[in-house]
């Protein structure tokens, strides 16, 4: 069963606001979001199989009603997620956040780790397998949901299809079922991708991508609207040298689309109930696959924030709060 819901920018009034707004953001978010954040953090390391050292960070609720455990989407570290986890942070929930390998404080496969490269994403899974065994359920909790972004969205359905039983709720925000490659179509991509690799040059940039680069406001490429919440996200990745993660190699690039593709493929056989989060001007992931992937869901709840980007939980006010908004009543309903 599949619910579609188109939020328009005229119904934000209705809604409740964030936590903080961006009114004297900055000050705002160090006065309330760190001091919290940094008071309750946990934070804790595992070895994967093939020796990768994964970070993860945790806030448990000693009052808590239930887990919710966050993969984070393409090149973000879990900690650019403090002000939504601080959003939710009264609805009982235990926060469990996992960096990806490469990603954040986590190890990579490449070194100096200075580029997105994966060998294959099949690593995701048993790093998520990982977490969930020897983090997660270290503790008994009453109810687990599982929250993807964006590429972490897409690990989260191809984890929960292969895991039915880890966690009994889904929350997908822009999930990457499919990857936008515009102008080149991802045939021509994926091509590219695969004879940069059989020549040994899988860790070579794919064409169009780079080193890290500190980039403006005005025109970021990321199309986040909020000044105020682009330029703490900036102040984050310049904080820390494992923060500043360069553009897709050939073979990371690769994976990525491969991922995107099996996680279409696993929708089908999520039991669970799932809220997915779409942005009505998505410009980095496919909409269509979104919608293809919920209706294939037995109880899929799709929410349209017609004003979103890509970077849904950075916009200004007025959008995040929609997708804060559906957030945090999916929850609500869940946790009850």
């Amino acid at each position: 069963m599949t619910k579609n819901i188109i939020v328009p920018t005229f119904a934000c009034a209705a809604l409740p606001a964030p936590a903080i707004d961006e009114a004297g953001f900055d000050a705002k978010y160090q006065q309330k979001v760190r001091p919290w954040f940094d008071g309750a953090l946990t934070r804790g390391e595992l070895r994967a199989a093939d020796g990768i050292r994964l970070r993860w960070f945790a806030l448990e609720s000693p009052s808590e009603r239930a887990a919710l455990v966050v993969l984070p989407g393409w090149t973000e570290t879990g900690e650019s997620f403090a002000e939504e986890l601080y959003d939710l942070r009264d609805l009982g929930l235990s926060f469990y956040v996992l960096d990806h390998r490469g990603q954040g404080l986590s190890e990579g496969e490449l070194q100096p780790r200075d580029r997105y490269y994966l060998k294959n994403w099949q690593s995701y899974m048993s790093d998520t397998d990982l977490f969930f065994e020897k983090v997660v359920n270290a503790r008994p909790h009453r109810r687990i949901l599982l929250y993807g972004n964006s590429m972490g969205g897409a690990i989260a359905t191809a984890f929960l299809a292969r895991h039915p039983g880890a966690a009994q709720s889904l929350v997908l925000t822009v999930p990457m079922f499919g990857v936008r490659t515009v102008p080149l179509p991802v045939l021509a991509v994926t091509t590219t991708a695969r004879l940069y690799t059989f020549f040994g040059k899988g860790a070579a940039y794919l064409p169009g991508y780079g080193p890290y680069r500190r980039e403006p406001f005005d025109g970021n490429a990321w199309a986040i609207t909020s000044r105020a919440r682009y330029e703490q996200l900036d102040r984050l990745q310049e904080s820390r040298a494992e923060y500043q993660m360069g553009g897709a190699t050939a073979r990371g690039g690769l994976e990525l689309v491969r991922l995107g593709k099996a996680a279409l493929e696993a929708a089908g056989r999520v039991e669970v109930p799932v809220l997915l989060v779409q942005a009505g001007r998505e410009h980095v992931v496919r909409n269509d696959a979104q919608d293809k992937a919920a209706k294939s869901m037995r109880d899929c709840r799709t929410v349209v924030v017609e004003e979103a980007h890509h970077v849904i939980m950075h916009e200004i006010d007025a959008v995040r709060g929609q997708a804060l908004a559906a957030i945090r009543s999916f929850i609500a309903e869940q946790v009850h």
